[in-house]
């Protein structure tokens, strides 16, 4: 007797946010339990420390060291993060790694894959999973350690988004409608990089709506308008939560007032530019092939690659293909949006550019813009660019696990806060033996306190 099985788009996306899930929980469990991040030694502290959750979360000062930026909704998954790793520590078990965000990234891929399958059929279903693959592998978005949910949230929220403000144009339906209003909540809510890329979409859309306005498609008029009125009624509440909403509620819960200065200390340069191509580029090169220390050399590769795409957008843009004028406006608004918030990254943060910073987290929602429009392109486009697209997949694919084959981690070791690295072989051995006598080693004073509050405020807990 055999047995059959329906071949569906929910059943293909369940599969392979479980398969990128297995991939990534394969590669956590060869890397010792991770490593405990400086920041994290005060998370860590700041989420047991005995008060009411919804004062452990409305807490900027003590979760951000006072560098209000009005996430959270962040703070929550952190704290459930620390719960997790302390229910695990009572069993001595080391496993310095964020369950909240593998989840998100399961998630993730879900979405990706299933409205990919299904608003873009032209798409074969082998280059689909290979993205999904290539998503959760590269640098930044497979390290999962146990430090901060932000950007993995505001990822989230972002391919919702994106997916749902193109459902929404081409569809008009409801369900595309309350989607990217969630959506775009999400983003504004969970970090200041949502809350930008919400402002972007506004933008963005806003440009390809006055080119549909030039060509007169006023159904598609209608559609996009919505877009762009939700995109900038969020932002409107991005700046209402950010200045009134949230400041209210650490008042109420924490009886302090925020502080703006890290907001308003901002100053653009000339070397924040440089510094923000560096960092758009050279992800974007390491993205697409070999890992390398040297951000330069990844920015050539960078620079090429979208050399090669602006040829193929600008020669499709002259005959005024289909939907080909919105694709490059699309790209044009991506970049140039892409470019501005690296920059603003790189005035606001002086370790951007450092090479355990610079191939991090912050660059996940790039990798999300990026992909989502490789997606478009490809599913518009010829044979030939989705043969090319499956290669350069493939290639990133197959050099991101022939790194971890060969022991290398993603991204190299970090330079900041060397001392704390330095110690990490010790504090693991005191927190899965007892017995272990860390005192007749040298590790930074922070660990102490947090081996002396780990025994103190999380083995004596019930």
């Amino acid at each position: 007797m055999k047995i059959h099985f329906k071949r569906t788009n929910f059943g293909a996306a369940l599969l392979a946010a479980f398969l990128c899930m297995g991939i990534q929980l394969l590669i956590l469990m060869g890397r010792d339990g991770g490593g405990l991040h400086f920041e994290s030694l005060f998370f860590f502290m700041n989420y047991l420390d005995g008060r009411s959750f919804p004062a452990q979360i409305m807490d900027p000062n003590s979760n951000d060291w006072g560098f209000y930026q009005a996430r959270e909704l962040s703070y929550l998954f952190d704290a459930l993060d620390t719960r997790f790793v302390a229910f695990l520590l009572k069993k001595h078990i080391v496993w310095f790694h964020s369950v909240c965000s593998l989840l998100l990234c399961g998630i993730m891929v879900f979405i990706q894959h299933y409205y990919t399958r299904k608003f873009f059929p032209k798409i074969p279903g082998m280059l689909v999973t290979l993205i999904s693959v290539f998503f959760v592998l590269s640098q930044g978005v497979t390290g999962l350690d146990y430090f901060r949910c932000a950007k993995y949230l505001t990822a989230a929220g972002l391919w919702g988004a994106l997916l749902a403000a193109y459902a929404c144009c081409r569809y008009g339906s409801v369900k595309s409608r309350a989607a990217l209003i969630v959506s775009l909540l999400l983003m504004c809510l969970s970090d200041r990089q949502g809350f930008f890329f919400t402002a972007a979409l506004c933008g963005t859309m806003a440009v390809i709506m006055l080119w549909q306005s030039r060509c007169r498609w006023l159904l598609s008029i209608r559609r996009s308008r919505f877009v762009v009125l939700a995109a900038l009624g969020m932002t409107f509440f991005g700046i209402l939560n950010n200045l009134y909403i949230t400041p209210a509620l650490v008042r109420v819960l924490n009886n302090y007032e925020v502080n703006f200065a890290y907001q308003r200390d901002f100053q653009l340069s000339l070397g924040s530019f440089k510094s923000g191509f560096l960092f758009l580029t050279g992800n974007g090169g390491n993205w697409f092939s070999s890992f390398t220390g040297d951000i330069s050399i990844a920015a050539v590769t960078g620079s090429l690659l979208i050399c090669g795409l602006g040829v193929e957008l600008y020669y499709r843009f002259r005959k005024c293909e289909g939907s080909w004028p919105y694709l490059t406006l699309a790209w044009i608004c991506a970049l140039g949006a892409m470019f501005i918030c690296a920059s603003a990254m790189a005035a606001r943060h002086d370790k951007l550019m450092l090479p355990d910073v610079v191939y991090g987290t912050y660059a996940i929602n790039f990798l999300v813009i990026t992909l989502f429009l490789l997606t478009l392109t490809a599913a518009g486009g010829k044979e030939r660019f989705r043969k090319v697209l499956l290669c350069l997949v493939g290639i990133g694919i197959a050099l991101r696990l022939g790194m971890e084959y060969m022991g290398d981690r993603f991204a190299p070791e970090p330079q900041s806060f060397k001392g704390y690295h330095s110690g990490q072989h010790v504090l693991k051995e005191a927190l899965r033996d007892p017995r272990f006598d860390e005192k007749r080693y040298l590790i930074p004073y922070r660990m102490e306190l947090f081996l002396k509050f780990y025994r103190e405020r999380v083995l004596t807990k019930e």
